[in-house]
């Protein structure tokens, strides 16, 4: 019987760190009226929102009191630039370490970096400054991915897999370290500005959002040298772009930062296509079941969903029949500490494995702009 390490592709370490500032109910709705008309329709919509979210406190990079997020005049893309340069490249190399103690291997063992941001857009990209401080090989292959939001964390599983899979084939070991990290609290006072020129229209995303960091080392089995280690074993994944969706979501630059826009119907395109997303993984048999074994379904499985919003995962959970510990996790990072774009949903993933009780397959997915899709199926605790 062929040794199921010699082929696969493997998590063997999580880790995310979140910045130390918070901002709570009342903070949101103190920077609104501090900055804005709180009498128009826009306004009035978000404080109800935020009071409604479910989200309990939101870490930012910035603290309530930071001078240039209250002056007068908001602050420039370059201001928010060297913001990302510096102070998200620590939040990234905090997660990675964590990760890579989690894996329990040294740093000049990395052969590849995976990285993936949606709030920076900078030459060289951050992923240099990240591997630069962590003393990752400069011989090491790198890839950073942009424009994909909150798809990112998957997208970055699936490119560092495929990497290990390449490898495999040419009878080198690889051992990647992927990270991901977003700021969107730096994108407030470009949000504010938006809202006091569209007075009609509702921005949700500073009711939502918050910031940090989450890293992963993937191994391929020539590279895997303690296979206790393995945290899930990434077997298949599925990717692309929901047709007729492209203004669904976006996110552009502006001169004051990250202008960024997604529809009232954003919900229902996003959950409605986790189904079909699944039946493509289940017929192509991404778990890979023996023969004759019983097909699996959407029950059958835990799910590490992306938490874009309560409407999200509440029409998840519905649409796919799901009881409410099989997306325990989503639903848990979400209220503790809200959305935080890209990263989050490799927190869920980390999140879920110490959460104890998990099934023995795992579905993750996200969702980004354009709107990009991405589904993986795993296998926690490989033996």
């Amino acid at each position: 019987m062929a040794d199921p390490f010699q082929k696969g592709v493997f998590i063997v370490g999580l880790g995310h760190h979140y910045p130390p500032y918070v901002n709570g109910l009342d903070d949101i709705d103190d920077y609104l009226a501090k900055f804005c008309d709180t009498n128009t329709p826009a306004v009035k919509k978000l404080l109800q929102i935020n009071r409604k979210t479910g989200i309990k406190e939101r870490p930012n990079i910035i603290s309530r009191n930071d001078p240039l997020f209250n002056r007068a005049a908001p602050p420039t893309i370059a201001e928010l630039d060297h913001i990302f340069r510096t102070r998200a490249v620590d939040l990234a190399v905090r997660a990675c370490r964590k990760a890579i103690v989690d894996w329990g291997g040294i740093v000049s063992q990395i052969t590849h970096s995976v990285a993936a941001t949606g709030t920076n857009a900078g030459s060289p990209g951050y992923d240099f400054l990240v591997n630069d401080k962590l003393g990752v090989p400069h011989e090491a292959q790198r890839m950073l991915l942009g424009g994909i939001g909150c798809a990112g964390g998957l997208a970055s599983i699936r490119a560092a897999a495929t990497i290990a899979n390449d490898a495999t084939l040419r009878g080198r070991p690889a051992r990647v370290l992927g990270f991901v990290c977003d700021l969107t609290s730096t994108n407030i006072r470009c949000d504010l500005t938006i809202l006091a020129e569209n007075p009609e229209e509702t921005r949700v995303s500073m009711a939502l959002f918050s910031d940090a960091a989450a890293a992963f080392v993937v191994c391929n089995g020539l590279g895997l040298e303690d296979k206790d280690g393995v945290v899930y074993s990434v077997l298949d994944w599925e990717s692309g772009v929901l047709k007729g969706t492209l203004a669904h979501e976006q996110c552009l630059v502006d001169p004051l930062g990250f202008r960024s826009f997604m529809s009232p119907s954003l919900p229902d395109v996003t959950s409605d296509a986790v189904e079909p997303l699944l039946e493509r993984l289940l017929a192509r048999n991404a778990w890979q079941l023996p023969d004759g074994a019983p097909r699996l379904a959407s029950t059958h499985l835990d799910w590490a969903m992306h938490p874009a919003g309560l409407a999200v995962l509440d029409k998840v959970k519905e649409n796919l029949q799901l009881d409410d510990d099989q997306m325990k996790a989503s639903f848990d990072v979400l209220q503790s500490k809200g959305n935080s774009a890209g990263p989050t949903v490799l927190i869920v993933l980390d999140r879920l494995r110490k959460m104890g009780n998990i099934r023995q397959y795992v579905v993750a997915c996200s969702f980004g702009p354009g709107v990009c899709a991405e589904m993986l199926a795993l296998r926690p605790n490989a033996e």
